[in-house]
């Protein structure tokens, strides 16, 4: 039943979060064993039980020993395919020391006090997509840093919600397979059940799960089938294959076998006896979705090892289309520290300023729409206009108009191209005021959540275009984060970032029409039609980003010294037992001079809190602000770039086409002008 002797799989039980030890384990791990740091890490954050490696007996156990000592519960095992499928439950009979339960190809016994092992599994592969969707809802509101996986109760109600199956293996006095039952809703008799009987078949699934446990003596239950990356053991979709449920069923029976084997809690008997010190050493962490493993462990070998089917599958594949059923899936081994890591939500971005009416703007366009009335009321049938545009095109005045904005861009690309070629690049730990660049990933200061995909994100801009009498879009509205700051990250610190005013550039560009389920337009309200669509771009969280911006000091609200005296005064009024340590004379009164007593601690303790905020204000590059510079001219850029000299090139490209094109439009305007008066023919 086993390979190699001296071939064996590490199995270990995943964390949910990253800690501060982490980064030392996988340096001991890519140091001592030549395990690429990446793909270890994958393989320890997660939902689940994980294959870390497989490998001879040797260097296994003392990869195993390492972890264990970073409070990883692990266990090594040799390969083991099943020999048998879970027979079928149809009835069942309680009895004083044991359950009788009859089965499709015979009769089962569980006595009282025999070991078991417990799986309860979706089939619909329903419990991964809740838990990638809570990771998504979570990071959007809290941060990748404050991810939490399914608890037990989530896993267990998620389960029993889908198409529930149970299983049980019972364990003979060498902790081997002896026989197991697979139990699904609906698909046998209750009657055995007596007064635990219920109308709900989920229910019923429950109260024969509790009965295994209670005449069970030793019981172990998984129910994260479908979060945990074992070999063999990955959950199909019935819109993947048409064999999905005979494919789950093997994998169910893959799963079964395999946690049949993780004896003990995973860790050495020396964390059992200390109260598992080195668990709580390990115990901070958060959720991320897992990969591949380092090919030095892991063959190719090792992904088939358990892909075979148990026999006797397919007699039940046809019993999962009618199974319905709500979950929990931690094995026995519960992580009690888990509890006390403290998740803190990011806050809310800050309200969206009311737009103040820009004259200048306001004054133009009311210009133009004048002079439009005027020209369409003596025109005449729009003969002005005609005339107008015949004799503009004519004399070339039209030509040379269109050449002013487009040398104009040329030149301003140009000079932009100079900018960004001239001004060096600096670190945030020593970015100096002024005008600066910088490069670094996005990091979201708020609970930032993109309207149309709900995606987090550091900066977003949504537009909403409709269609014209002519069928061309036409944008009516734009909304967008630019009210909402981020910071930069490039390694040796962090700089805010204040997206008003700047120009920026997304590379992740998504489209949405009315009626696509996937997408949940609320910024613009309820009201859409046919003819609407909606454009959104975003910057992701961990985005490499290019800024060339102005550099400036934070602007603070900070309290004056006499401000803070008067605050602390204020609160010492409201404590009445404070208060009392000022009243020397125990008469129940604050006279004059016990009074000035009070205002110089107040005054002493504002005193020392400001002192302590100017000595914490010494860190620059906390404290520092690049936005729009209060220069016009002055550029201010943010973009998604592979590289600086990619955006040069895309700047010197853009500029000379502009000024090609500008400088052919002003020479036809001056060739038409000479025609029109006859200096040319």
């Amino acid at each position: 039943m086993s390979e190699d002797p001296k071939t064996c799989q590490l199995i270990v039980r995943q964390r949910p979060a990253a800690h501060p030890e982490l980064d030392i384990l996988l340096q001991e791990l890519h140091s001592d064993f030549g395990l690429d740091t990446y793909t270890a890490r994958q393989r320890l954050i997660g939902p689940g039980l994980a294959l870390f490696g497989k490998g001879l007996a040797g260097k296994t156990a003392k990869i195993a020993a390492l972890l264990q000592r970073y409070g990883f519960a692990c266990w090594l095992i040799e390969p083991q395919k099943p020999a048998f499928a879970p027979d079928l439950l149809r009835s069942l009979e309680i009895q004083k020391d044991s359950v009788i339960f009859s089965c499709q190809k015979g009769p089962v016994r569980l006595e009282r006090g025999a070991s078991v092992v417990g799986v309860l599994a979706d089939l619909s592969g329903g419990l991964a997509d809740k838990h990638v969707k809570r990771l998504l809802a979570q990071n959007a509101y809290r941060g990748s840093n404050a991810l939490e996986v399914l608890s037990r109760e989530e896993m267990i109600r998620s389960t029993l919600q889908g198409q529930a199956v149970f299983d049980f293996y019972l364990l003979d006095e060498q902790d081997q397979v002896r026989q197991a039952v697979q139990v699904m809703p609906g698909r046998f008799s209750v009657d055995g059940l007596g007064s635990r009987a219920s109308v709900s078949s989920t229910q019923n699934l429950q109260a024969l799960i509790d009965l295994v446990e209670e005449y069970a003596g030793s019981f172990r239950m998984y129910c994260d089938f479908g979060l945990s990356q074992l070999p063999g053991c990955d959950v199909k979709k019935a819109s993947d294959s048409p064999s999905a449920a005979l494919e789950n069923l093997a994998s169910l029976s893959r799963y079964g076998w395999l946690v049949t084997q993780l004896h003990g809690d995973g860790r050495p008997a020396r964390d059992q006896a200390t109260g598992g010190a080195g668990l709580v050493a390990a115990s901070v962490m958060t959720a991320a979705v897992a990969g591949s493993v380092q090919p030095e462990l892991v063959t190719s070998s090792s992904l088939t090892d358990l892909s075979d089917g148990a026999p006797g599958l397919a007699e039940v594949a046809r019993e999962i289309s009618a199974a319905a059923g709500d979950g929990d899936g931690t094995p026995a081994v519960q992580d009690a520290i888990g509890s006390q890591v403290e998740r803190r939500d990011l806050p809310a971005p800050p309200e969206r300023p009311l737009v103040k009416p820009h004259w200048g703007k306001s004054l133009i366009m009311i210009g133009a729409a004048v002079a439009g009335f005027l020209v369409a009321a003596g025109g005449g049938n729009g003969d002005l206009v005609r005339l107008i545009s015949r004799y503009g095109m004519a004399a070339g005045f039209a030509p040379a108009l269109a050449a002013v904005p487009l040398l104009w861009g040329g030149l301003h690309f140009l000079q932009l191209k100079r900018r960004v070629e001239n001004t060096p690049t600096s670190k945030v730990r020593s970015v100096a005021m002024g005008l600066v660049e910088v490069h670094g990933r996005a990091q979201r200061l708020y609970a930032l959540v993109a309207p149309m995909t709900h995606s987090a994100c550091a900066w977003y801009r949504l537009r909403k275009y409709r269609k014209d009498n002519k069928s061309n879009w036409k944008l009516v509205k734009e909304i967008n984060s630019n009210h909402v700051p981020f910071q930069l990250d490039d390694g040796t610190g962090r700089v805010t970032v204040d997206p008003q005013g700047a120009a920026v550039k997304a590379k992740v560009q998504q489209s949405g029409y009315p009626g696509q389920s996937p997408l949940t337009f609320t910024a613009f309200g309820s009201g859409y039609g046919e003819d609407e669509k909606w454009i959104e771009d975003v910057i992701y969280e961990g985005t490499s980003l290019y800024v060339l911006g102005y550099a400036r000091p934070e602007r603070e609200q900070r309290l004056s010294l006499r401000d803070r005296a008067t605050a602390k005064l204020r609160q010492l009024k409201l404590d009445p037992q404070a208060m009392r340590r000022y009243d020397t004379n125990n008469d129940g009164q604050i006279d004059e001079t016990e009074w000035q007593e009070a205002r110089n601690d107040a005054e002493q303790v504002a005193m020392s809190e400001h002192l302590a905020e100017n000595r914490s204000h010494r860190r620059q590059e906390e404290h520092i602000v690049i936005g729009k510079g209060p220069q016009r001219g002055l550029p201010f850029i943010i973009t998604e770039t592979v590289s600086e000299s990619d955006l040069v090139r895309k700047y010197g490209l853009f500029s000379l086409g502009l000024l090609m094109t500008g400088l052919g439009s002003l020479l036809l305007g001056l060739y038409k002008f000479l025609q029109y008066l006859n200096l040319i023919q």
